[in-house]
């Protein structure tokens, strides 16, 4: 390959340094040796990100994968791409974090971007602790105090033969994810301009280097397989489209997801880069390897190119090795130094409380929401509730309520999703016991030890800082996570429109079980970076008699955990999407986030709503884009009601909220007032049991199929979930069939059972006997005896379906004729399946579930 000449131009080499385009695929195993080339010939990069002091789990498998790597490849450095500290285990967080600096001093990192948890204690410990502790540079092109650089942006790190300069840059979400009282005069511009500045600065210095890496704190919201690119969004394009071409890799961090892959190189037709990110916690190393081909120019080397497991590395082998031995023993002593104080037993429970885990790291089972077998992930779906999240908001609260507390009292508790580090898990980590919490998981929830302030805000403020959940960043921006699900006290209760326009989704709050008040001021207690506006929640910042309490978020959630002994996991739901749209005669009322994704969160069946005293339900399941929901059907005038919303199985969710009600009239062109059954059809319409043609004719004398016949007691039954089977149960009924589902569902229920030959006859009219035996099945086959005689003049005691056309007679659904007949026959006639249904509802039969 020939590089542009723009690009061998941009370079401080004697020869470009442009990237062939290649696929990249996994490579699973560690220290595979590299391609044969000459000394200097080839470079292999090794990174990480969002390390997070985990000096006691990964630690050691780490620094084995690392020097089994550079063994490999005697041209090798280790980079990193920030949050190295910070966010950390007991072992580290008990001493600063100065474990993990020297951990990674001892594995010789040779240069990391600043990450966001670097700041964490204010950027006066971070330049005069942090770096002065550090032997690498940390490196941040993008951050100014009082206009000057705060640190180089950039750094030649010597790879064995090979120079790399490195470049790097942190999130310009920086001052909303950290306490901006710690970071007073200090600016964070757009990490791509200062990334792209310090590369002019680079090639205009005359430093001699060979290969070009950047190293972003900020990345993509999602993971992907290898080889391929996750899910784009604005900020995450931004950093793959517009650094510069004379970049030859782009690490990135912060969102700890997964994914390598080629991303094309701006500007330079044909060429492409790698583009890395390892997840997180140092579970993958990540390893660009670059070669120099014969015309001067650096390949990637595909095979060598790829995220690295780190778990269940050879340790054995890897000791005697110097710098494994040297990071191993510091990872060791420190995690003696903690291990007393870490043991100290702070509280029980009785369950598992968790975090929210997004789909791919559970399902359920059985009906509980279960971790998948495999899944190595502590749950970290911050787009959505949590039952751990919503217990630390209480913590907060209580802390303020206690008698040694002589502050303001908070009313309201709010945890942001982000500072939940960990779970508690029922199960012991150690000797301790099923169910005890010892001082050391305590302290893995909320890791950062920071200051619970307390703040007033108004109902109408409060209201605006539900509506911040959907984020926007300083400049009105969405961030690269666009959603963040706050922790609530469990005296929040709140509903939401999932479509509305920004700003205006928040639809309904009570606080204590009353409407909030716009004008009244409500007193907020959360962590103090939170309070100071961080995590992009604005309006913290505009509340008022803001003070520090003096309590740690860390101590009043270990005294809570003392004093709620038998902890059990709360799965109420403080917020649910309600929108409402116009049914035919009724409302259509679509609840959603009932559900919890907190591990042992039952899965929720059937959503209820009561308004004036009438109890209306739907069935709670997935629709085609996999998201939860029921849709209930009301018929109440429109207008304004009182609602509330429950859930089965409950979960202790009640929300109670003002509901406007909007409905359209029932009108078909065929059914005139005063028509025998038109009051029938009406009713049978608006609780959507029947519909019309897109006509405006509902076919009163048209008779009902088979097909149809499965389609009306389905909905009837509320339309509940059905498993369909790989292959029809019918030989005449497919997939793709109109109320395909429904025949399955009766199918299933023994509903029906079709002809012996196998055929159900879908678009076959059922007579009015084998009606009355669908009737009696969906209710349950209720107990009956068989007739002594016929109900009928023409039904005999003998007939077949002579019980059920019977039981049909004393239930008052089915009158027949004046004459004393039933037909049976006789098709059944779309009116009159209208009023059997009513008179069903009038007599309170209701469908069992087989």
């Amino acid at each position: 390959m020939t590089p542009s000449v723009s690009r061998r131009l941009a370079r401080r080499t004697a020869a470009g340094l442009g990237i062939a385009a290649v696929s990249l695929t996994t490579f699973l195993g560690a220290g595979v040796p590299a391609l044969a080339a000459g000394t200097g010939d080839q470079v292999t990069l090794l990174n990480i990100n969002d390390f997070h002091g985990r000096i006691s789990s990964t630690a050691k498998d780490l620094a084995c994968t690392v020097v089994t790597e550079e063994k490999a490849a005697p041209n090798s450095a280790l980079l990193s791409a920030g949050d190295n500290i910070g966010a950390s285990e007991f072992a580290s967080y008990i001493d600063d974090d100065n474990p993990t600096i020297d951990y990674l001093n001892a594995l010789g990192l040779g240069a990391s971007a600043a990450g966001n948890h670097e700041y964490d204690k204010g950027y006066d410990d971070f330049t005069n602790r942090v770096q002065e502790r550090a032997d690498w540079p940390y490196l941040a092109a993008n951050v100014t105090k009082d206009g000057a650089p705060t640190t180089d942006p950039y750094a030649i790190v010597d790879a064995g033969d090979v120079k790399v300069a490195v470049v790097g840059a942190v999130t310009q979400e920086t001052p909303g994810l950290t306490s901006p009282a710690g970071l007073q005069g200090v600016e964070f511009g757009d990490p791509v301009d200062g990334v792209n500045a310090a590369i002019e600065e680079l090639q205009a210095s005359g430093e001699q280097y060979d290969v070009l890496a950047v190293e972003y704190h900020e990345g993509s919201s999602g993971s992907s397989d290898a080889g391929s690119a996750p899910t784009p969004t604005p900020v995450f394009t931004h950093l793959v489209d517009d650094t510069s071409a004379a970049a030859d890799v782009i690490f990135t961090a912060h969102t700890h997801q997964s994914y390598v892959y080629q991303a094309a190189v701006p500007g330079e037709s044909g060429e492409t880069r790698p583009v890395v990110q390892t997840g997180s916690y140092g579970e993958n190393l990540g390893k660009v390897t670059l070669e120099k081909a014969s015309d001067g120019d650096w390949d990637v080397v595909a095979d060598a190119t790829a995220l690295v497991p780190t778990e269940g590395a050879d340790l054995d082998a890897c000791a005697g090795d110097a710098a494994y031995d040297s990071a191993a023993t510091i990872a060791d002593d420190a995690a003696a130094a903690g291990e007393e104080a870490a043991k100290k037993e702070v509280g029980d429970i009785d369950t598992d409380v968790t975090t929210a885990y997004a789909p791919d790291g559970a399902e359920y089972v059985d009906g509980v929401w279960t971790k998948k077998t495999g899944y190595t992930g502590r749950g970290d779906d911050r787009g959505s509730s949590s039952a751990l999240s919503d217990e630390l908001a209480d913590s907060m609260v209580w802390a303020t309520q206690q008698d040694s507390y002589s502050g303001d009292r908070a009313t309201i508790g709010v945890m942001n999703p982000g500072g939940v580090r960990d779970n508690l898990a029922y199960a012991p980590s150690g000797d301790e016991g099923n169910g005890v919490v010892t001082y050391g998981e305590a302290n893995n929830i909320v890791p950062f030890v920071n200051n619970l302030s307390t703040t007033t805000l108004t109902g109408a403020q409060f209201k605006d800082l539900l509506e911040e959940q959907w984020q926007l960043d300083a400049d009105g921006n969405v961030p690269s996570r666009g959603y963040l699900q706050l922790g609530l006290s469990g005296n929040v209760d709140y509903t939401f429109d999932e479509s509305a326009a920004q700003g205006e989704h928040i639809t309904s709050v009570s606080i204590d079980g009353k409407p909030l008040d716009p004008e009244a001021s409500y007193s907020l207690v959360a962590a103090s970076f939170l309070v100071a506006g961080g995590d992009n929640f604005h309006t913290f910042a505009k509340g008022t008699n803001t003070k520090d309490t003096g309590l740690l978020d860390r101590d009043a959630w270990i005294s809570y955990l003392g004093k709620h002994r038998g902890l059990k996991a709360d799965y109420s739901q403080r917020g649910i999407g309600v929108q409402i749209t116009a049914g035919t005669g009724s409302s259509i009322v679509r609840l959603t986030g009932l559900e919890s994704r907190s591990l042992g969160a039952p899965q929720i069946s059937t959503a209820t709503l009561e308004i004036d005293g009438e109890t209306f339900s739907a069935p709670y399941k997935q629709n085609k884009d996999g998201q939860w929901g029921a849709d209930v059907r009301v018929t109440l005038p429109a207008g304004e009601h009182e609602g509330t919303v429950t859930a089965v199985p409950v979960t202790g969710t009640s929300i109670t909220f003002p509901i406007t009600l909007e409905t359209e009239p029932v009108s078909f062109s065929d059914v005139p007032a005063g028509m025998q059954f038109s009051e029938d059809i009406t009713w049978a319409a608006a609780q959507g049991y029947v519909t019309g043609w897109s006509d405006g004719t509902y076919r009163p004398l048209q008779d009902v199929n088979r097909d149809a016949m499965a389609a009306f007691l389905y909905r009837m039954a509320g339309e509940p979930a059905v498993t369909l089977p790989k292959t029809s149960p019918f030989t005449d009924v497919t997939p793709t069939d109109q109320h395909y589902t429904a025949i399955v569902w009766a199918q299933q229920q023994g509903i029906t059972t079709g002809w012996s030959d196998g055929t159900f006859r879908p678009t076959t009219p059922i007579a009015r006997d084998a009606m009355a035996a669908f009737l009696y099945r969906y209710a349950g086959e209720p107990r009956y005896s068989d007739p002594v005689k016929g109900p009928f003049e023409d039904v005999s005691a003998s007939r077949k379906y002579a019980k059920e056309i019977a039981w049909l007679q004393s239930t008052g659904i089915s009158t027949g004729w004046s004459d004393g007949t039933y037909r049976p026959l006789s098709p059944m006639k779309r009116d009159a399946m209208a009023a059997f249904m009513h008179r069903m509802d009038d007599a309170g039969i209701e469908y069992v579930e087989d």
